[in-house]
């Protein structure tokens, strides 16, 4: 039959799965142009097929040919619904009633190839000895890769020669890389040379340990070495942050996400998922946000709005002196021309890590809307040992985003402490502590007081703040939608059995808010630094993420 001037195949309403239906219809060239004597021009290959989806006017997207292959393969990929849409619309010879017909058609028998699927592993559950495709893919070497059937912003398929060709890297995925795997160690070495230049810097311009007088008779320490920015932050706090953002980066675009798209394909590391990417690139303008934002107002607004007109008239205007500032009450010690570089630096160096700071909460949200998203459509499809696994990723996504929150929150106390410390009367800051913390135990009578200036960080950190914290609450929550539509598969996988761990999680993260907000706002504040630390510590030495916390087949998790 011909419709449209192709090949027509009129459905059969088959007991065939999608392969096997495929199989079919790519050999009998259903939809494929006829020629002079009415017949196919030939059989559907995945070249051609790809290359007539993406021909479609209503597709703007286009096809991945690898997604055309998956299908071709026997494997147990399935095929989205999008792309049944597309693929009805070729085997209907653009005819809107066969097109319909072919729709539901193919929409039956991806159904029934998810359920032999699950059949499958059901066998296997039984016998172990029973393999299928995808379940030990380490050990097999001829079985099939799992291919994601998404098409991806970073690659683009040349159809008529089968070659992948790449695209230019978006700047989400410039990131990600810098941020994954062996390279955030280059970037830590990176932070760590620029932190090593700074120390020379200011050694030469003879500002490693300053000292001047806001009031007689008193000289306060505002060198170098004595900042927890400078010292404390790069040295301890930053480090971790980098490798807890890597880890978990890592650790979900090539285990993780597999784990949760394909519960079955144990073993299986992927350095490159297309449909990772492809989630990753709708976030491009975010990164591409925090970039500008971190340039034009942590540097620019900072160095250009504050620090040069002070500079430039020789007055602070009643800002903090600190050892960029400094050369305006010692000009003996550092010119106003060396306080420029020094703080243009310094400044640049600050706009960095607070960037590090940003990108990590947002590739923590980006990280479980994907885990929300893959596993609120596919985990009513699941078997019992596959939902415990689901189970399982959703406490590691908790846990790896925990000590994000953790650390960020460490790195605005740097902060804080930093400019609090510059606006007591103490005369360096391990002496600020320390009289504080005497003063409240009652060995020493005396008491910090408070000169009289101001700093814009009081309010970057206390945005630092929100912004962390809000984005844990977002997270929990959905990452607990996801878990507790488990429960309905039986008392394993209620979410209660993790809500103890999510409390004292939320206590530690309350007792860092409450210490960051309340630095030098009372006596014995120190006190509380301490009781944050100790907390901080205990938290971040909980499970891993590649630990699994299972006991009696249940999964578990232990603060």
């Amino acid at each position: 039959m011909i419709k449209n001037g192709k090949f027509f195949v009129a459905p059969e309403r088959s007991s065939k799965n999608f392969k096997a239906l495929l199989a079919r219809l790519a050999a009998e060239g259903a939809g494929r142009p006829v020629d002079q004597h009415g017949f196919a021009d030939g059989p559907w290959t995945p070249e051609t097929l790809a290359n007539a989806i993406s021909s479609i006017d209503a597709n703007k997207d286009g096809i991945e040919l690898r997604a055309v292959q998956v299908w071709f393969q026997q494997n147990d990929s399935g095929i989205s619904n999008e792309n049944i849409r597309w693929l009805a619309r070729i085997f209907g010879c653009d005819d809107p009633q066969a097109t319909s017909q072919w729709q539901a058609e193919l929409k039956a028998a991806k159904d029934l190839l998810a359920k032999e699927r699950r059949e499958k592993r059901k066998r296997a559950s039984v016998d172990p000895g029973e393999t299928y495709p995808g379940h030990d893919a380490a050990s097999n070497e001829a079985s099939e890769p799992l291919v994601s059937d998404q098409t991806t912003d970073a690659e683009r398929t040349d159809t008529s020669l089968g070659r992948i060709e790449y695209s230019p890297k978006s700047l989400a995925k410039r990131y990600e890389q810098l941020l994954s795997g062996g390279a955030s160690m280059n970037l830590l070495v990176w932070y760590w040379l620029v932190f090593c230049g700074l120390g020379l810097m200011n050694y030469v311009f003879g500002t490693l340990s300053i000292t001047y007088s806001p009031i007689k008779g008193m000289s306060k320490q505002v060198g170098f070495i004595w900042a927890p920015t400078l010292t404390f932050l790069p040295l301890v706090v930053l480090p971790l942050l980098i490798y807890c953002i890597s880890d978990l980066i890592t650790y979900w675009k090539r285990v993780g996400r597999l784990k949760c798209a394909s519960p079955s394909a144990f073993c299986v590391c992927r350095q490159n998922d297309p449909a990772w990417y492809a989630k990753l690139n709708n976030f491009n303008f975010s990164f591409w946000a925090i970039t500008l934002f971190c340039l034009f107002f942590v540097f620019g607004l900072q160095w250009g709005g504050i620090y040069l007109p002070a500079y430039f008239s020789g007055i602070t205007n009643g800002v903090q002196i600190d050892r960029y500032l400094v050369t305006l009450v010692r000009p003996e010690t550092i010119s106003i021309n060396e306080a420029i570089l020094l703080s243009a630096v310094g400044y640049l160096y600050t706009a960095s890590y607070i960037a590090i700071f940003m990108f990590g909460l947002l590739f923590f949200f980006i990280i479980v809307l994907d885990f929300d998203e893959i596993c609120s459509s596919a985990y009513l499809e699941y078997s019992a040992s596959d939902r415990c696994r689901i189970y399982e990723e959703g406490q590691k996504i908790i846990w790896g985003g925990f000590r994000i929150i953790v650390l960020s929150l460490w790195l605005a106390t740097c902060v804080k402490l930093q400019i609090t410390y510059l606006s007591s009367d103490s005369e360096d800051f391990f002496a600020w502590l320390q009289t504080d913390s005497l003063s409240v135990l009652g060995v020493t009578p005396d008491r910090n007081g408070w000169l009289e200036n101001s700093s814009i960080s009081h309010f970057t950190t206390f945005m630092m703040m929100i912004v962390t914290v809000a984005i844990f609450v977002v997270c929990i929550i959905k990452v607990r939608v996801i878990l507790e539509g488990l429960a309905v598969y039986g008392q394993n996988y209620r979410f209660p059995q993790v809500q103890k761990v999510i409390l004292k999680m939320l206590i530690v993260i309350a007792l860092l808010v409450a210490n960051l907000v309340l630095i030098g706002r009372f006596n014995g504040f120190s006190l509380l630094l301490a009781i944050c630390a100790v907390a901080s510590l205990h938290a971040l030495s909980g499970p891993k993420l590649r630990n699994t916390w299972m006991e009696n087949g249940t999964s578990k998790v232990l603060l």
